[in-house]
């Protein structure tokens, strides 16, 4: 059975309009010209690049965007953590802050 057949028969939607193609190119020499993809005869999105999960993937698989990103959101909460240092809160309540909002995003996708 193939899948729009089934895909009906289960009533089964998929949302191509929420579906992203990301091709990864391992060297220029790779680069081709490829058909695009089609769901339920709706063309799917080619991207070059695309969040999941709270991680910036690209087609190259540089990780300069999801750096960018993470020190930017940490940037913005170091702001916040330097005005609570300036009303002269104790350092623990600093920490606190700390680990909870800048910790959390450098450590978030860290696997060991």
């Amino acid at each position: 059975m193939r899948g729009p057949t089934w895909r009906r028969l289960n009533t089964w939607k998929t949302g191509a309009s929420k579906t992203k193609e990301l091709i990864v190119y391992c060297s220029k020499k790779q680069e081709q010209h490829y058909q695009p993809v089609r769901i339920s005869g709706t063309t799917v999105e080619r991207v070059d690049s695309f969040r999941y999960l709270g991680v910036h993937i690209s087609q190259d698989l540089f990780w300069s965007r999801h750096t960018n990103s993470l020190a930017n959101k940490a940037r913005q909460r170091l702001y916040h953590l330097r005005r609570l240092r300036d009303f002269r809160l104790p350092s623990k309540v600093l920490r606190n802050f700390y680990t909870c909002t800048i910790e959390s995003i450098l450590m978030g996708n860290i696997t060991v």
